[in-house]
């Protein structure tokens, strides 16, 4: 049975910023675009700074927008993607006390409530690699993709994935806290986010996400070493009874509602974004360049994967990835850095709808 969107009330969230700052130079003619397919009465409003696209959203949603339609990179698509719900987190959560003890099911104090249960994402590729829209099987090119998301009234409902990341200040332990977020496609962790975390550096000073990319990877790739990290995926998230742990050195890791990550990867081959499940791939102890050989193994696709020993692959409902502070194992979620392991993951089936 589809699901079908009866009445709606339309606003376009915009990152001027995006596509190294084309979006906002060339935005007339983008405005054309969707005023082409989405209608002439369109309305759109640009964002400032960082966690604008969260805030603006929450703001349209409570006044009545039922389609929120960002326009900017997959960082974009998630700080909408986060205005569509509030997520809380009881006291009794703690990944410090998890470490000392293994079988704690910390699901029970993660919670996730939807703003509007109605509303509507509509993920258009905004960005310079736009990860989230060939997860979804979407056009590539913006005017296809319009074309395609306004043929029919139809959407679809995916899961999306809390993610509960530890957050150092000053490296000083006891001025930590987490960091909560929601995830439409992937977190990258391991040497792979601290590739992202360096780009992003030096994008910071420098627009282009080519030279960016390449100084990320030289800055990380020659002396990067794996960490001793300790999985526990849980596959039933109301009880304890179905646990599954895994101590390895580990160079990455993806937790996946998608099936694409950074680069390109098809790396969650058996991903579905309506399944409930969350997908974990680990690359073992392949520091330096080695990590390269296995990031070729990961594109050849499943059946790579499935007969390397030195990469992991499962599906639950919940893990927890724990490491010591002082490896400081980066951890990023949709494309941005957040915060460093251990961190918890929890998939929400079906949580939010997707224009399709």
């Amino acid at each position: 049975m589809k699901n079908v969107l009866m009445t709606k009330k339309s606003i376009v969230i915009v990152n001027p910023n995006s596509s190294g700052g084309q979006t906002g130079k060339n935005w007339d003619s983008l405005y054309a675009i969707l005023k082409k397919y989405f209608g002439e009465d369109i309305e759109y409003i640009f964002t400032k700074k960082a966690e604008d696209g969260t805030i603006l959203t929450r703001e349209c949603l409570e006044k009545g927008y039922n389609n929120i339609i960002p326009i900017g990179g997959d960082g974009m698509l998630n700080e909408v993607a986060n205005g569509f719900f509030r997520m809380s987190i009881d006291k009794g959560f703690n990944l410090k006390y998890m470490q000392d003890d293994k079988d704690k099911n910390l699901s029970k104090f993660v919670h996730l409530d939807v703003i509007n249960p109605k509303a509507i994402l509509t993920v258009l590729p905004g960005g310079t690699r736009n990860i989230l829209v060939k997860s979804l099987g979407l056009p590539s090119e913006i005017e296809e993709c319009c074309k395609t998301v306004t043929s029919t009234d139809t959407f679809k409902k995916i899961d999306v994935i809390t993610a509960i990341v530890y957050n150092k200040n000053d490296g000083k332990e006891e001025k930590a806290d987490y960091i909560s977020r929601v995830i439409l496609n992937a977190a990258e962790i391991g040497v792979s986010a601290e590739i992202i975390n360096r780009s992003k550096m030096v994008r910071d000073r420098i627009s282009s996400r080519l030279l960016s990319t390449i100084t990320g990877l030289l800055a990380t790739i020659p002396t990067y070493q794996s960490n001793v990290c300790e999985l526990i995926e849980f596959s039933n998230d109301t009880n304890n009874t179905n646990v599954k742990k895994l101590l390895t050195k580990m160079t990455m890791a993806m937790v996946s509602n998608g099936s694409i990550m950074g680069g390109g990867f098809n790396a969650a081959t058996k991903a579905e974004m309506n399944d409930g499940l969350l997908d974990t791939i680990i690359v073992k102890n392949s520091g330096g360049f080695k990590i390269l050989d296995k990031l070729v193994d990961i594109k050849r696709g499943e059946e790579s994967i499935a007969n390397q020993d030195e990469i992991y692959y499962g599906q639950s409902q919940a893990i927890a990835l724990l490491s010591n502070l002082e490896n400081n194992i980066a951890v990023s979620v949709d494309g941005e850095p957040i915060g460093i392991l251990p961190s918890y993951f929890k998939v929400f089936p079906l949580s939010i709808n997707i224009k399709e």
